[in-house]
């Protein structure tokens, strides 16, 4: 899934870049490349689909040129991951009425890939024989306030953990109790399911939207004809998440225990965390930067630019060619604002 606009990491992912396709850490690779390249360590490539909005598909030929236009599916409009899913799910199943897939977001952060490997062979092996659908959550470390959790009961299918309930961001004092009863997991948001459990699932959940999908898969239209149907109508699909219209309302949700490092990376202070870091805690995430009694910092500069700090502590420095951002990098409340003021201010000029 590569289809967000990723708007707390403006502005360096802008409306025409958005940070799946940003290298954040100076690897060479964007977020969307480093995915794409994991995965091709549990599938084929012939079976990797690449989900995302008509707007980027040209952006995701350009970083991944050996994806074959047929398995980039591009959605008209920005509608969630609710239809987006279920777009993918009719095509998957136009390919292989028995499939089962992997969804997974383009910009999350993997460290062990080993053990992620492992985790969704396991995964996927489970699906082929149940009508089940599997989550993965991973053992919170802090209580993180930006994650949503998952709390787990008893009963175990094979090594799977049913679900009893899901929680979106609580509070810091719900997210202690959370970390300390042991009960709860971080939602990372990859899911793992038979392609019929999850439409047959849709449908129950989301009748009006998979009753159109039926009619535009089912039959012998053409890709063309089909993706001319499907655009007529996508931007009356509802715009809501899958977590939300279908994962909490079901009652045939699992989790497995992801055994690899994990982090979704949301804000800046994200990039910050998982950078290295100089004897005084500073992140020069690209261009030049000299520090002068200055720590805890992050700078992002054009690759040829110079940033001279002096006497700053735990903030943003982030200058691309027509914005220059200098804040506390953790304040995510307030960076929303700069956006959104600059929004109403100037228009779409600096999106």
């Amino acid at each position: 899934m590569a289809g967000g606009i990723g708007s707390r990491f403006w502005p360096q992912s802008r409306v025409k870049q958005p940070k799946q396709f940003v290298d954040f850490f100076g690897m060479g690779k964007s977020f969307l490349r480093q995915t794409y390249e994991r995965f091709l360590k549990v599938v084929p490539a012939d079976n990797i689909i690449i989900s995302t909005n008509l707007d980027y598909s040209d952006m995701v030929r350009e970083q991944l040129p050996e994806v074959p236009v047929e398995q980039i599916l591009r959605e008209p409009a920005h509608r969630g991951t609710a239809p987006s899913i279920a777009f993918a799910a009719y095509h998957i199943r136009t390919l292989n009425p028995h499939a089962n897939i992997v969804m997974a977001p383009a910009d999350q952060i993997i460290l062990d890939e080993a053990k992620f490997i492992e985790d969704m062979h396991k995964a996927l092996s489970y699906v082929s024989g149940c009508d089940h659908l599997v989550t993965i959550g991973i053992r919170p470390t802090h209580p993180e306030t930006r994650y949503g959790y998952i709390q787990v009961g008893d009963d175990l299918h094979e090594g799977f953990a049913r679900i009893k309930t899901f929680t979106e961001k609580p509070e810091a004092s719900f997210a202690q109790i959370f970390v300390e009863s042991g009960e709860f997991y971080w939602n990372t948001g990859m899911f793992v399911w038979n392609v019929n459990t999850i439409i047959d699932t849709m449908m129950k959940m989301l009748p009006d939207m998979t009753t159109r999908l039926d009619s535009i898969f089912r039959g012998e239209a053409n890709r063309d004809k089909r993706r001319t149907d499907l655009y007529s109508c996508y931007e009356s699909f509802p715009n809501i998440s899958v977590d939300y219209a279908v994962i909490e309302k079901s009652h045939n949700v699992y989790m497995l225990v992801g055994s690899f490092g994990w982090a979704d990376l949301g804000r800046w202070d994200d990039v910050y965390r998982f950078s290295s870091k100089d004897s005084e805690g500073n992140v020069v995430e690209s261009g030049y930067a000299d520090f002068y009694n200055s720590r805890n910092n992050l700078v992002s500069a054009p690759h040829n630019k110079l940033v001279i700090l002096q006497d700053l502590e735990g903030y943003l420095v982030n200058d691309t060619d027509d914005v220059l951002v200098i804040c506390k990098k953790d304040e995510d409340d307030d960076f929303k604002k700069f956006r959104n003021n600059v929004l109403l201010k100037y228009g779409e000029r600096y999106m």
